[in-house]
């Protein structure tokens, strides 16, 4: 098969990558980051905030494609329209231009989080964004909305792309094709210092307490090759939790997020204390 992975030279991306290479499909990488071993695989450099930059990227891909991993994203940026613009308009936008270059019953998998499962609930303040027409016009609509998007923008694009993705699907239905995204829980990466700071070191180790362990690159990678590569032919449109059961018992109650350290501190405010 041929297959592009955005965010392949580290983390997940990179763990994908090698789990496709012992398999012997041709790899193109898309990254601002050279990988460390490019044997096997073609390296693209690719800014996904910058959408000429992923216009002279798509030029260099072959034609066609048979599945799509877009794992690279960020977890802080300077502003938060940075976080939206490499994880969910550049996403958008890659995944948008090569929709048509896409072989028959071809995969797109797209990486989210658990912090974008709790999207339904907001649809109505994402339909705005997830309907800007272009990845220009989405980021003046950021402009335009700071204050809501500089917040909390790692979540907001999360929650955009896993809205984006069901959405999406029945267009890729109507092509025999897939997309679906899986929604990491807390990852042994390097990059997990930057998701700590952002939920707080106490709720970190809550989290991982719940979940047992933190899940190993490895592990999310197993998950997003199967969806690339084994012809799930009649799952689309699915967000796949990959979190040890964390998800699990949030929804069914076995794990009480109200007892959370971010719970406890949400009560307290609502309460006035």
């Amino acid at each position: 098969m041929r297959i592009v992975v955005t965010g392949g030279a580290s983390g997940v991306g990179a763990a994908l990558v090698e789990r496709l290479r012992q398999a012997q499909h041709e790899i193109h990488v898309l990254d601002v980051a050279v990988p460390t071993d490019t044997d096997g695989i073609e390296f693209v450099s690719c800014d996904l905030s910058d959408q000429n930059a992923i216009d002279a990227a798509i030029e260099q891909l072959p034609t066609p494609i048979d599945a799509l991993a877009n794992v690279a994203g960020i977890a802080r940026a300077d502003s938060g329209t940075t976080v939206l613009a490499v994880n969910f308009f550049g996403l958008r936008h890659l995944t948008d231009r090569l929709f048509d270059r896409l072989s028959e019953q071809a995969a797109v998998v797209n990486v989210s989080s658990v912090a974008g499962r709790d999207w339904a609930p907001r649809y109505d303040k994402l339909k705005p964004v997830l309907e800007t027409p272009s990845m220009a016009e989405g980021l003046s609509w950021c402009a335009e909305h700071q204050d809501w998007v500089d917040r909390d923008p790692y979540s907001l694009s999360k929650r955009l792309v896993t809205a984006y993705t069901l959405r999406e699907a029945q267009r890729f239905m109507r092509e025999d094709r897939t997309i679906n995204c899986v929604s990491p829980g807390n990852i042994d990466t390097p990059l997990y210092p930057q998701f700590e700071a952002l939920m707080g070191e106490e709720h970190s180790r809550w989290m991982i307490a719940q979940a047992g362990r933190t899940s190993t690159p490895g592990e999310i990678a197993e998950v997003i090759d199967m969806l690339l590569t084994s012809r799930c032919a009649r799952l689309n449109g699915v967000d796949i939790p990959v979190d040890g059961g964390y998800t699990a018992g949030l929804e069914s109650g076995w794990i009480d997020f109200a007892a959370s350290p971010i719970g406890l501190a949400m009560a307290k405010k609502a309460g006035g204390g």
